[in-house]
């Protein structure tokens, strides 16, 4: 089942796209910065490919409310690295490739194996303010809603 407001995010450590640097944990942030979580199907998909760059040129939006933007998906970190670079994604990609167990643990498994499309915003202390699985994967998810959300932790 995935998250709902109020609830604390599981914990996860994954690995960037190739190249950029170490493993990502959510606790990192804890006490820090407000955490958008992205998940999403599949890089260079068409849907992914406008969803994840548009959040990239919002990048000072999320700045303003001390949110750090994560995608993840269930692409190998190779995958990632190309993607990121050729659509110009500025913000971490994650990599659930090796067990799933991010998309599992949030409750975002897609029958195909994939990750259902959702974003979960998160606090400072790690609690769920805004959580949205699309009905299907090629839906987008509210981003009126998300920004709503957003502008109230800035």
């Amino acid at each position: 089942m995935a998250l709902n407001v109020g609830d604390t995010a599981p914990d996860f450590d994954l690995p960037q796209a190739e190249g950029a640097g170490d493993n990502i944990k959510l606790s990192d942030y804890k006490g820090k910065k407000n955490v958008l979580l992205c998940f999403y199907p599949f890089d260079f998909s068409s849907v992914c490919s406008e969803q994840l760059p548009a959040y990239s040129a919002q990048a000072e939006r999320f700045e303003k409310a001390d949110c750090q933007v994560l995608g993840i998906s269930v692409d190998s970190p190779f995958a990632h690295a190309a993607w990121a670079g050729s659509a110009g994604i500025s913000f971490p990609l994650l990599s659930d490739f090796f067990g799933k167990g991010t998309v599992e643990a949030y409750g975002l498994t897609h029958e195909g194996g994939f990750s259902n499309r959702a974003v979960i915003l998160l606090d400072k202390e790690g609690k769920v303010v805004h959580a949205e699985v699309t009905p299907a994967p090629p839906d987008l998810p509210d981003d009126e809603k998300l920004f709503a959300a957003l502008d109230k932790l800035g």
